[in-house]
């Protein structure tokens, strides 16, 4: 069992690990899938630690979803945001989605989409969380699209448009990739959905 509570490490950092371990778990086996001693043996957790620290099992997964997106956000913007030419740094990010959405990791699929589709439907603190995570999305990706209008290697189409259209594919792909799609297959969509922003 690891031990997380390490002398002189500060309480965030425990939770955080404690977060992404349970992230692991509930990636692999799903919210009702993920037992309670799943999650205790996942994160080296007592019982009353996990409890006190963050409520519930749901709570447990809302912190576990919280670091996801901001992983990936973060992964997000820094491509979208690099220098040079917006067009490119859209592909480059959709590229990084095709290595996610093909081989193991296709496989594995995306948190995001799973926990939608198992608990978002019939629990509204998960639909929001999600729904977060879509619309951050969109709103980097409309950033870099107006960026590209402005240089003139992106059509002047409505710009929320375009990136909810982005936002689409990306899901679609990480939908996709659960199903063992190749790498190539990614590639030719994205170079399909490319084609979108002339």
């Amino acid at each position: 069992m690891t031990n997380h509570g390490g002398l002189g490490r500060p309480r965030e950092f425990e939770l955080d690990v404690a977060a992404r371990d349970a992230m692991n778990v509930f990636w692999d086996r799903g919210y009702e899938g993920a037992s309670l001693p799943d999650l205790i043996e996942g994160t080296g957790l007592s019982r009353g630690s996990l409890y006190k620290a963050f409520g519930d099992k749901k709570g447990l997964l809302l912190a576990a979803l919280d670091l996801y997106m901001d992983k990936g956000l973060q992964a997000t913007a820094e491509l979208l945001s690099r220098q040079g030419s917006a067009r490119e740094a859209i592909r480059a990010s959709l590229m990084r989605l095709a290595a996610l959405s093909s081989g193991d990791a296709g496989r594995r699929g995306c948190l995001i989409v799973a926990m939608a589709t198992e608990v978002g439907t019939h629990d509204p603190d998960i639909a929001e969380r999600t729904s977060r995570m879509f619309r951050r999305l969109q709103q980097l990706y409309a950033q870099a699209i107006v960026r590209g209008q402005a240089s003139g290697e992106i059509a002047p189409r409505d710009p929320q448009v375009l990136a909810k259209f982005l936002v689409c594919q990306i899901q679609g792909m990480r939908v996709l990739g659960k199903t063992g799609i190749s790498e190539a297959h990614m590639i030719a969509l994205v170079d399909t959905t490319m084609r979108i922003l002339d």
